[in-house]
């Protein structure tokens, strides 16, 4: 039997109502299969986007590093045995430009010795072997190639100046030169005679004079075919020792691809 106690202040006779989340402040129920917004709907919802709202700031946890793929590096071709290779073939290339240089200027006081011996004093400021690796240099840029080198001195990449001056005939210079000796023999011999001045004289002193030109020809010739000599060796030599740096370079650039080939895993 149930007891009315509505007649008491304060009391009322209505069922309690049962204790549940909905009496929780900010818990709202749901009925099954309504999409509401009950505890387990909040809770899975929190769970399933991990934010946090601080005022106007939200922030997101920052995603796990991924595992990117490392771009393939460049092949570096210049290794230890390629820089030495390099320098060896530059030092090689260097000590035989070095070395014709010298045969150069050697020839050159050479001749300047055999045209003194020949009694010819050439003009002023005559050069007898032009610096071989400058003309070189100069005709690099130009259309004829090193390999095109010919003989002749029309191709000749270097450019020799043609002797100038004359012959000391007087010995004004040098008394015992050639040309000096022999036009005083030959005076003293139609002196003797008493023919200094008839044609014989003349005869014998042209034929004498132009034995003395054939002579500074056959050096001309001399001098001119040991310049393109040297410069044709000069540029062969540069040539190889261009082809030696491209393949030390392809052997280089070789050993890089092994190198990273073995280093991926092929």
């Amino acid at each position: 039997m149930a007891v009315d106690l509505s007649y008491l202040p304060g009391v009322s006779n209505s069922r309690p109502k049962p204790a549940g989340p909905s009496y929780l402040p900010g818990v709202a129920t749901s009925k099954p299969g309504q999409g509401g917004t009950g505890f387990g709907a909040q809770a899975a919802e929190r769970f399933a986007k991990p934010t946090q709202t601080l005022g106007n700031i939200t922030s997101t946890p920052a995603p796990a590093p991924s595992q990117q793929p490392s771009a393939p590096r460049p092949l570096n071709w210049r290794d230890a045995a390629y820089n030495a290779q390099i320098a060896s073939i530059q030092r090689a290339l260097q000590d035989f430009e070095t070395g014709a240089t010298t045969r150069g200027e050697r020839y050159g006081q050479d001749f300047m010795t055999g045209l003194r011996g020949l009694g010819y004093r050439p003009a002023e400021g005559f050069q007898a072997m032009p610096n071989v690796l400058e003309q070189l240099d100069q005709t690099k840029a130009q259309p004829m190639a090193m390999s095109a080198l010919s003989a002749e001195a029309d191709s000749a990449p270097v450019s020799m100046t043609p002797v100038s001056g004359g012959f000391d005939l007087e010995g004004e210079y040098d008394p015992y030169s050639a040309a000096a000796r022999g036009t005083r023999g030959t005076r003293d011999e139609f002196a003797a005679r008493g023919t200094l001045r008839s044609s014989d004289f003349a005869k014998t002193f042209g034929e004498f004079q132009n034995r003395l030109q054939k002579q500074l020809d056959a050096m001309e010739t001399s001098r001119t075919r040991f310049g393109q000599d040297l410069a044709t060796e000069v540029a062969q030599q540069r040539t190889q020792s261009q082809e030696r740096e491209q393949q030390a370079q392809r052997d280089a650039m070789m050993r890089a691809a092994v190198s990273a080939a073995g280093g991926a895993g092929f």
